[in-house]
C-alpha cells in the first residue's frame, strides 16, 4: 500500500490532468479501500485542494492557495533536480549569492555542498541545515515570522535583513510565470520579500518548473523583463517564448543525462 502522502500527491495530479477524480477508480488505480480514498480527500479539502463531490471530488483551488510543502517535496523530483544541476553553472567560488525558499531552489543548494567559498544568504530553514557542518561556506539566516508548514521567513524582519545587503546573484523560485504576470507567487509576504532582493541582486536566476506556465498566482514579484535566466526543464510554450525572447530573458532547458 502506497503511503498516504504519495496517495495524495497521485490524488493531485489526477485533479491538475482531468480536474475531477472518481473516489471508485482512484481506490482501484491506488489498490485501497474506498474509506481510505475518502479520508484522504477529507483532507486534501481540509488544506484546500479540492472540493468533494457526491462519490469524488474536483479541483478547487484560488490563486492565493499553496499547495503543502510535504507534498511538494516529492513532486516531479528529478526535474527539479536536473534544473538544481543547470543553475550552479550560474556559481563561482566566492560569490554572495541569495538563494529563495522553495523545492527547486533546495535541489540547487544540495549541489552547492561541492563548493568551498560562498556567501549565502536565504530565508529557508530548509536550505540553511543542508550547510550545517559546512567547513568553508558561510550562511545567513534572515530573521521574519517563521511560516511553520513552509519552512520560511517572512515579514519586517525578513525585509530588513535583505534591505542592507547586495548579492552577485539571486535565485528565485515562484509559483507561476506567464508573459502577462511575469513571475508570481501565492503569498503576498513572499513576493515581498522576493521583489526587495531582485532589487539588490546584479543578477536574477528564476528557478520555474514547466508545469507553472502559463498561470498567475496571487501575487507579482515581477515582470518578466526584470528576470535575467530563466531555468526550467520544458521548453515554453510559443507566446511565454515569444515574450521571454522580447524581453530579452535567457531561457535554459536542463535537460535529463544522456545515458
Amino acid at each position: 500500500m502506497q503511503s498516504s502522502a504519495k496517495r495524495k500527491q497521485y490524488i493531485q495530479s489526477k485533479l491538475d490532468a482531468d480536474q475531477s477524480v472518481q473516489v471508485g477508480k482512484l481506490a482501484q488505480e491506488l489498490g485501497v479501500s474506498e474509506m481510505t480514498i475518502r479520508r484522504d480527500l477529507n483532507d486534501l479539502e481540509r488544506i484546500g485542494v479540492l472540493r468533494k463531490t457526491h462519490g469524488g471530488a474536483v479541483k478547487d483551488v484560488s490563486r492565493s492557495y499553496e499547495p503543502p510543502f510535504s507534498l511538494r517535496m516529492h513532486e516531479s523530483l528529478e526535474e527539479k533536480r536536473r534544473i538544481g544541476r543547470e543553475a550552479v553553472r550560474y556559481v563561482n567560488e566566492g560569490d554572495t549569492i541569495a538563494i529563495d525558499s522553495g523545492t527547486t531552489t533546495i535541489e540547487l543548494a544540495k549541489e552547492l555542498v561541492s563548493f568551498k567559498n560562498l556567501t549565502i544568504v536565504t530565508t529557508s530553514i530548509h536550505i540553511a541545515m543542508i550547510f550545517l557542518d559546512h567547513p568553508s561556506i558561510t550562511v545567513l539566516l534572515s530573521g521574519g515570522v517563521l511560516r511553520k508548514h513552509e519552512g520560511s521567513l517572512v515579514g519586517s524582519f525578513a525585509r530588513s535583513t535583505f534591505n542592507s545587503l547586495y548579492f552577485d546573484t539571486f535565485f528565485v523560485s515562484a509559483a507561476a510565470l506567464s508573459e502577462e504576470a511575469g513571475l508570481s507567487d501565492y503569498i503576498i509576504e513572499d513576493a515581498t520579500v522576493k521583489r526587495m532582493i531582485m532589487e539588490h541582486a546584479k543578477r536574477t536566476v528564476a528557478l520555474v518548473h514547466a508545469e507553472k506556465f502559463g498561470q498567475a498566482a496571487f501575487a507579482q514579484i515581477a515582470p518578466l523583463d526584470e528576470i535575467d535566466v530563466l531555468i526550467t526543464d520544458k521548453q515554453p510554450y510559443p507566446a511565454l517564448q515569444h515574450e521571454l525572447q522580447r524581453q530579452k530573458v535567457t531561457t535554459i532547458i536542463a535537460h535529463a543525462k544522456e545515458n
